[in-house]
């Protein structure tokens, strides 16, 4: 058949063709409605104002049950225009299970051979009734956190709050004393609703607030009439406006409710006061008027040697807003006791650019450390000593006899005291401490990857006299032994530190394994990280505010023993900072009278 006898047949035939490709579009929906799942709702279904057209009946629940949960409830008590409490229902235990009636959304099979009804069945059935449940415990548990015991309600005072340029009222709302049992009763009979609003109302023996809503009127008006207009302020020779609704908008409001007050007898006591918040006038400010109050302050450049200052070049004085008594001065204008107010200012000191120098001496080394934490946040206990490399090795210290939180680092103080009772015979390797590890395994844990088990572990098999006995022949003088809030100082972990590498202490086998230990832990951080040195045995005790490094550095420079413990700022990245300065001045050559 060619193109013409094609076009032909279908000219004679049309009708016949449409009508067949219609009748197979209808059969394939009829088998399509056949075939839908009765386990979900047809397409169009909006139950409540939710669309659960297409979910499983399950699902269409558990979304209606939640959207019911977060319904608000208002919660009013007696005669009051303002709620007391606005709580989602699922709060105070109140629940809606939407299972039952939506199994009354049908699609029955007489429906599903009509062509094109998936689409419009839903109109044919409608949910079931809505069946409540209520959480007893749940709404005592409500009424306890907000009323209390005796449904003791506190009145809340009125106030204030900014509302289209004009301040408006935030009404008070009575409190007083309720029954505890209506209460609960009320909260269980409500039937949520996600047509209207949802509230519920409790008689209650009614208190006044001290502050009444007259008194919050009558400051609203003074304000709002005070404020009509935009506010002067001076700047320098200038004077410059701010927006009255914008100065409306810097007040918090504060009631003033003397002791007395809280009696009927006396409201006329209490009063509701404004204050600027200076952050919100300080935002407005940078945006705008501060430019003409702020002086960048200049940078003084100052070199030192050592302890000691060398050259100082002083940069000028800058100048920044005196907050306080800018704010002062604006609320002094709001009560009508200047006619503008005065843009305060305060001189700001330059910054300062320290040029540091340090000698390769031990009072160099006493400058490094001390300039390093007074140039950097937290706080800092320091204790270097050169153990090989120079003639006379050099020491340094910085605030090395102040308490700090161990935060894990003690762990080097129970190695030794494992090792000391374990060379005395009061604790066997296969004693387990810690999970089923033996002693020995918990050692090599404890220092490797800083196991805290272990480390409990250990303070319980040894004891506290035994690892204070310990702590007092090392010759520790700042350390107190706590569990997990140890506490301990630079020198003490330094004492340890440089007594085992010497073999002063545990006798040499056992000091010398420690340090081996050491060696193969998981940190990198801290010291390894701003070291140059093939190896370091280091142990280290960290927590949210303490970062804390101590360890024998086998630097090509020399070894030497470093601890670094910090709290409240520091980091990592400032101890391995620190090494790197320590190493480039030990880096220096040493001059033939340096100690």
């Amino acid at each position: 058949m060619n193109a013409l006898e094609v076009n032909y047949w279908l000219k004679q035939h049309w009708k016949l063709l449409l009508l067949s490709i219609v009748a197979v579009v209808l059969l394939a929906d009829v088998i399509f409605q056949i075939v839908y799942p009765s386990s979900r709702l047809i397409p169009s279904v909006v139950v409540d104002g939710a669309s659960v057209g297409g979910m499983k009946y399950a699902d269409a629940a558990k979304k209606l049950d939640g959207l019911y949960g977060d319904l608000k409830l208002d919660i009013y008590f007696g005669e009051n225009d303002a709620a007391f409490q606005s709580p989602k229902m699922s709060e105070v235990g109140i629940a809606v299970d939407n299972t039952a009636r939506l199994q009354k959304i049908t699609y029955p099979f007489y429906l599903r051979i009509i062509p094109t009804s998936i689409w419009w069945a839903s109109a044919l059935s409608k949910p079931g009734d809505i069946a409540y449940s209520y959480d007893k415990t749940k709404i005592a548990s409500y009424t306890t956190s907000k009323v209390g015991d005796d449904c003791s309600v506190v009145p809340q005072n009125a106030s204030l709050k900014l509302v289209d340029s004009k301040l408006q009222l935030v009404p008070s709302v009575a409190g007083g004393t309720c029954d505890i049992n209506e209460f609960q009763d009320a909260l269980a009979a409500v039937e949520p609703s996600a047509y209207k609003a949802n509230q519920v109302r409790v008689s209650i023996n009614a208190t006044p607030a001290p502050v009444t809503d007259d008194m919050a009127r009558e400051l609203a008006g003074t304000l709002n009439a005070r404020l009509a207009n935009p506010m002067p302020i001076a700047v320098d020779s200038e004077t410059d406006t701010v927006p009255g609704r914008v100065v409306l908008g810097w007040l918090d409001f504060t009631a003033v409710v003397p002791e007395k007050a809280i009696d009927n007898s006396a409201n006329q006591t209490a009063s509701l006061k404004f204050a600027v918040n200076q952050q919100r006038m300080e935002d407005y400010l940078d945006q705008g008027i501060a430019a003409k109050l702020i002086k960048k302050p200049g940078v003084s450049k100052v070199s030192t040697q050592d302890f000691t200052e060398t050259s100082r070049v002083n940069g000028a004085d800058g100048r920044g807003i005196d907050l306080v008594k800018t704010t002062q001065s604006v609320e002094d204008y709001v009560n009508n006791k200047n006619q503008k107010a005065v843009g305060a200012t305060v001189v700001v000191g330059p910054s300062t650019v320290y040029t540091r120098g340090y000698s390769p001496t031990s009072v160099g080394f006493s400058a490094l450390l001390a300039q390093y934490a007074q140039d950097n946040p937290g706080t800092y206990g320091i204790a270097f000593t050169e153990l090989t490399g120079v003639a006379h090795p050099r020491s340094a210290t910085f605030q090395a006899d102040t308490r700090m939180p161990a935060a894990g680092i003690h762990s080097l103080y129970l190695a030794y005291a494992y090792a000391m009772e374990k060379d005395a015979g009061t604790i066997r390797p296969v004693d387990v401490i810690s999970d089923g590890e033996d002693a020995d395994d918990c050692f090599k844990s404890m220092l490797q990857q800083f196991d805290e088990g272990c480390r409990k572990g250990f303070y319980n098999a040894l004891g506290y006299a035994k690892i204070a006995a310990r702590g007092k022949e090392i010759g520790l003088t700042s350390t107190v032994f706590a569990g997990e809030d140890t506490q301990t100082s630079a020198n003490d972990l330094q004492k340890l530190l440089v007594g085992l590498y010497k073999s002063q202490l545990a006798k040499t086998q056992g000091g010398q394994n420690i340090i081996s230990t050491l060696k193969t832990n998981n940190a990198s951080d801290g010291i390894p990280a701003g070291s140059t040195a093939g190896s370091v045995s280091h142990a280290i005790g960290e927590n949210d505010t303490v970062v804390n490094d101590a360890g024998i550095v086998y630097s090509t420079k020399g070894i030497y023993a470093l601890t670094v413990l910090t709290k409240d700022g520091s980091s990592w990245e400032k101890i391995a900072g620190l090494t790197k300065k320590i190493e480039a001045l030990k880096a220096v050559k040493v001059p033939a009278d340096a100690r």
